[in-house]
């Protein structure tokens, strides 16, 4: 198992440069030429100027992700690309970008998701009204992967500044995250609390909210400024949810101590343990079932049957 120590983290240790733009957007992508070019053109064309775009290229280099960028760009200067000489997964990737970056607030944008025009300007707006905010988060709505289909998702109604210790206990309370990845966080959050860490591979971004929420308070916007859209089929996600169950284990234990102490403790221990070992079994009935052979499945004369 991976380490996933805390001084194993890199900070974020360089003085902001002058004359930088206010806010860093990072972009990792791997693979998803047909879908790149919308996410930057919605950024690109957002109400909201004054931004960096720093595309960070985890593929190979052969699937026109470049030329794509390229297109997308049409020669805007805030937009910078960059292929990665091997595959560095998604926290190294993350950092790698964070660490280029000259903005006061950096942002990451999925290179698939779609970003309405207000998008930015309405971040920017709640960490300003909220100077004890480390992070912002809002509402979204839920693309299919045509994109011409949109499914209106359920507006939370969390206030706009939560305090971090109660926001914490809520993300703890509950195995599914109420933060969608697609945060802004001030620059000197990642400068006293770390960038990502490449132990949680997949959702590192979870242990990412619950450390900034254990050091300040979070933000909300409640108009869904993001279109989020939805996986392919054979997304990592999917594909290795075993894993994933693991590692938000971990990171629940992790930060359990910060939000509980006693007996509460113990129950939060208790019930995410239920949890996991209930969504192991879940998983694995599930993973078994997609190999039945249907005509299997319908007759149950046939199980067993060689």
């Amino acid at each position: 198992m991976p380490s996933d120590a805390i001084e194993d983290l890199h900070y974020l240790t360089c003085p902001r440069p002058e004359g930088g733009p206010r806010v860093s957007i990072i972009m990792p992508t791997f693979r998803r030429s047909s879908q790149i070019g919308e996410s930057i053109c919605s950024l690109l064309d957002g109400e909201y100027q004054d931004f960096e775009l720093l595309v960070r290229d985890d593929g190979d280099g052969t699937d026109g992700t470049q030329a794509a960028v390229v297109a997308a760009g049409a020669g805007d200067n805030r937009l910078r690309y960059h292929l990665n000489a091997a595959n560095l997964g998604i926290a190294r990737n993350l950092n790698a970008g964070i660490l280029e970056s000259r903005g006061e607030f950096i942002s990451v944008c999925h290179d698939h998701d779609l970003y309405r025009v207000g998008f930015l300007k309405a971040m920017v707006a709640a960490l300003d009204r909220n100077p004890s905010a480390l992070y912002v988060h809002c509402a979204s709505d839920l693309v299919m992967q045509d994109g011409t289909t949109v499914a209106r998702s359920e507006i939370q109604d969390f206030s706009e500044l939560t305090a971090g210790r109660e926001w914490l206990r809520f993300m703890l309370s509950t195995p599914h995250c109420p933060v969608c990845a697609l945060t802004l966080v001030r620059r000197v959050a990642h400068e006293h609390c770390g960038l990502y860490n490449p132990a949680y591979g997949f959702i590192t971004d979870i242990d990412m909210w619950m450390r900034l929420s254990a050091n300040g308070d979070v933000a909300y916007v409640r108009e869904p400024h993001l279109l989020l859209r939805e996986r392919e089929e054979d997304h990592q996600a999917i594909r290795n949810w075993a894993e994933i169950t693991q590692n938000l284990f971990r990171i629940h234990v992790r930060h359990i101590p910060h939000a509980y102490g006693g007996w509460r403790r113990f129950q939060a221990h208790i019930r995410l343990r239920h949890w996991r070992n209930r969504n192991l079994v879940v998983g694995a009935a599930r993973s078994i079932k997609r190999f039945i052979p249907f005509s299997v499945q319908k007759d149950p004369s046939l199980r067993g049957a060689h």
